[in-house]
């Protein structure tokens, strides 16, 4: 034991305007344990002006990369989740609330702001969508507009925050056969929870591409068009503030083997690639707008020499991140296979692989979709 006597020292009261900055400044677990100090502070940092500054200062803080695991061959569903840190690869829980059986799937419809809204069947194609924080846990249920339209050849959903906002709005469209050149669409919105807005408007897209990004208010597809649809023709946008659609051509010179979006530098970027014996490049495209809506290319990065997998990408900063699934049979008195789920990170500038984590199945399954999450404190 020390021999040095203690002494009662009067610390100065902070005032609020600095505990609100600490609070602010601190991660999102922290400030949910603080809210059970005090009835004032409870309220305060729940507030609309609090959980949006907060989400600002720490987005980049914890981020979490979330893989939906499933088996083929339908792309907007799935039965696991897997989590894993960013930085360091450590693999989380996701326990998701809402348990299904074998005749249930999941399907991972966005992330924003920190909350997750995902479509869920407990069996059958009775259907709800649920929009949940990951961190409180707490969550709230929406009908599901896609039931009724399960036969369509386009039926997606897409999920978002209003900018500066903590009103988020579930944009479903749809439309029942390729050949039509009419869209639907539905809009449900978390103030009036409601799907109280709908429309239809012509277009020239055939098929819309199943992932989509979400950026400053607006949603983006790509339509794609040519034998099986294979070659992507327009970009189709969604505004949820100004509930307008507008579609822009795919120039000649963006085009290669494999197409997808990211989030780019704060924007949105068209990931243009191809993988042919030793002819390897990668190039992300810039997509702007301008105030007539009129989209502009501009070419960001190109890398060549570098293979990446034919499966969802990820560009954060300067990593790419990437998901790589693969199927080994093993013959023996047993016969069993195995798939191997691989995160991985290159850092493209240094040309270095990094695995952050792996995971195995013994059947045969497949990686649906990657998508980076952030924790928030926003109410559902």
């Amino acid at each position: 034991m020390s021999d040095i006597t203690p002494r009662r020292v009067t610390i100065p009261q902070l005032n609020e305007d600095l505990l609100w900055k600490i609070f602010v400044r601190c991660d999102a677990k922290t400030v949910g344990r603080s809210r059970t100090t005090s009835k004032e502070w409870r309220f305060k940092l729940s507030t609309a002006l609090f959980v949006k500054q907060h989400f600002k200062q720490n987005k980049n803080r914890d981020r979490s990369v979330i893989i939906e695991v499933g088996y083929p061959p339908s792309d907007e569903s799935c039965r696991w989740f897997l989590k894993a840190m960013l930085d360091g690869g450590q693999q989380m829980n996701m326990n998701v609330p809402i348990p299904i059986n074998r005749f249930g799937f999941y399907s991972l419809i966005g992330l924003d702001n920190g909350n997750v809204c995902i479509r869920f069947s407990q069996g059958g194609l009775s259907a709800r969508l649920m929009i949940w924080n990951l961190l409180t846990r707490r969550m709230m249920f929406v009908s599901d507009q896609a039931s009724k339209h399960c036969r369509h050849a386009v039926s997606l959903y897409a999920f978002g925050y209003l900018v500066d906002g903590i009103e988020y709005r579930i944009i479903h469209v749809y439309k029942c056969a390729y050949s039509t050149k009419q869209m639907s669409w539905t809009l449900y919105n978390s103030f009036e929870a409601d799907c109280n807005r709908s429309g239809k408007f012509n277009t020239e897209v055939q098929k819309l591409g199943p992932k989509h990004v979400v950026n400053n208010i607006i949603v983006y597809w790509i339509g794609w068009g040519g034998d099986d649809f294979m070659k992507p023709k327009l970009i189709f946008t969604f505004s949820l503030q100004q509930r307008l659609f507008y579609e822009g051509k795919v120039p000649d010179k963006v085009k290669s083997a494999y197409h997808s979006f990211t989030l780019f530098k704060d924007g949105i970027g068209f990931i243009s690639y191809k993988n042919t014996d030793f002819s390897r490049e990668i190039v992300v495209w810039g997509i702007n707008r301008d105030s007539d809506n009129k989209l502009y290319w501009d070419k960001m990065i190109r890398i060549s020499g570098v293979g990446i997998p034919y499966n969802p990408t990820l560009f954060v900063g300067k990593d790419i991140i990437s998901v790589l699934d693969s199927s080994c049979y093993f013959g023996s008195a047993n016969d069993s296979e195995i798939t191997e789920v691989i995160l991985s990170r290159l850092k493209y500038r240094g040309r270095l692989w990094e695995h952050l984590f792996q995971h195995n199945w013994h059947e045969t399954v497949y990686v649906k979709t990657v998508t980076m999450h952030c924790q928030g404190l926003y109410l559902v």
